[in-house]
């Protein structure tokens, strides 16, 4: 199937496309349009159409298409948002804990889905029939670092951690805290609407003035290093699986079960119990990169849709001028199908604390902890373009270099805030109903 590069209009919802998880970060010189972006699909939509047959089918294949994005990525959001809720990384205690070292559920989690996704990713990079869409999809991925540096990296992924570290969160897991009835986690998505909001206002004038004078122009280490993607992407696979295994012998999964007060009975089926092993509920979060990456052309991701969702206000040329970020963040399924897998995130963790009977037993942090975390988290993730899987399991699972610089940016933040929290008595400070202070 040929491809070709499809700008759409910032104004249209209907455009078919398959943005970036940061769609918003890019092409900065181009408004109003959105990113460039190379669409394999894109040959139906420009087909020349020579009567009304032809015309037809092209309208019956553009719904289509449309149709298989928007159920693929409703599908992966509740695929994500019954790991998330099953390894019980969604409780605020779990991201505490593991930022002082008294926990590992996330850890595992983490290093097992970003394990997946690499050896996924060299499946599809070395078959002949997937290898275009495996190619577009680190383009479109690497596309939103084309403005951004060392310094926004760093200090954004930084910032990131802190907000993580306050509400007990990252982007995508607070739909999986809402669809589990954690007390205040709606606080968590108001803070974040409003970090997403006042950085899109800003965007222009900070992204200026952070913006680097040399900008990288290889962005993926294999490809830096002349190397396929599977030379590098199989080893580290491996190192990974071997560090989960390493730290499940040292810390096994049933210490931190012990610590959440979770019991787990051989007598119930496996999607009644409480918890699994974060390193299962890992491999079904890293086996979403494969529909993502066929039908979608892109990568696993969750801030961008927070910038979506307060952009919708954007609508006069007038507005789009005084706010191109938040004007390129508005319109296509290139920037929705993230608020859609967020959608699909909160009904798998209904569907998964539904089964298990545990909805609202676990509890929240408090209302400041969760307005003020929410807004660091999306100021952070916006700045560095990337949050925990964007940047985490996406951007390692890719070798984009920067990423690298984020994720340990990101635990900086998140343990440096985490160990003063305990050190001045806060840490373990939760509530069980929503409006608890």
């Amino acid at each position: 199937m040929s491809s070709s590069v499809v700008v759409p209009s910032v104004s249209s919802v209907e455009e078919i496309s398959t943005g970036n998880e940061k769609g918003a970060e890019v092409n900065k010189t181009s408004y109003p349009t959105c990113q460039a972006q190379v669409n394999p699909e894109a040959d139906v939509g420009n087909m020349q159409i020579s009567d009304g047959r032809t015309k037809g089918t092209s309208r019956d294949s553009k719904c289509g298409i449309r149709t298989l994005k928007i159920v693929t990525s409703l599908i992966c959001g509740v695929m994500l948002g019954i790991g998330l809720e099953k390894a019980r990384v969604f409780d605020p205690r779990s991201v505490r804990d593991q930022m002082v070292f008294e926990s590992f559920t996330m850890l595992k989690m983490f290093f097992t889905a970003v394990a997946t996704g690499q050896i996924t990713l060299s499946i599809l990079s070395i078959i002949p029939r997937t290898k275009h869409y495996f190619d577009e999809s680190c383009k479109h991925f690497v596309a939103c670092f084309a403005y951004k540096g060392v310094l926004s990296t760093i200090l954004g992924s930084f910032t990131f951690g802190v907000g993580m570290s306050l509400c007990g969160a990252c982007p995508a897991m607070v739909f999986a805290q809402i669809g589990g009835a954690v007390p205040n986690a709606v606080f968590s998505l108001i803070g974040g609407l409003f970090g997403a909001l006042t950085y899109g206002m800003l965007a222009h004038v900070i992204e200026r003035t952070t913006k680097p004078k040399n900008p990288v122009q290889v962005h993926q280490i294999h490809k830096k290093l002349n190397l396929p993607y599977i030379a590098l992407a199989l080893p580290m696979a491996a190192f990974l699986c071997g560090g989960v295994a390493i730290i499940e012998w040292l810390w096994p999964t049933s210490k931190d079960l012990n610590s959440l007060n979770i019991e787990i009975s051989a007598d119930t089926n496996v999607f009644q119990q409480v918890a699994w092993p974060p390193y299962i509920a890992g491999i079904l979060v890293g086996l979403c990169q494969v529909p993502l990456v066929l039908v979608l052309c892109d990568t696993l991701g969750g801030s961008s849709c927070y910038a979506t969702v307060v952009s919708q206000w954007v609508v006069t040329e007038r507005l789009q001028k005084m706010f191109p970020y938040l004007a390129r963040c508005r319109g296509g399924l290139g920037n929705w199908w993230q608020v859609l897998l967020v959608i699909g995130v909160t009904g798998g963790s209904v569907m998964s604390a539904g089964l298990s009977s545990s909805i609202g037993t676990v509890s929240g942090v408090s209302i400041p902890d969760a307005l003020v975390g929410g807004v660091l988290m999306l100021w952070g993730s916006r700045f560095a373009s990337g949050c925990t899987s964007g940047h985490g399991i996406s951007g390692m699972g890719l070798f984009a270099w920067l990423s690298f610089l984020a994720v340990p940016s990101i635990f900086a933040g998140g343990i440096s805030t985490a160990f003063l929290m305990k050190y001045t008595g806060v840490k373990d400070h939760y509530v069980t109903y929503t409006g608890g202070v």
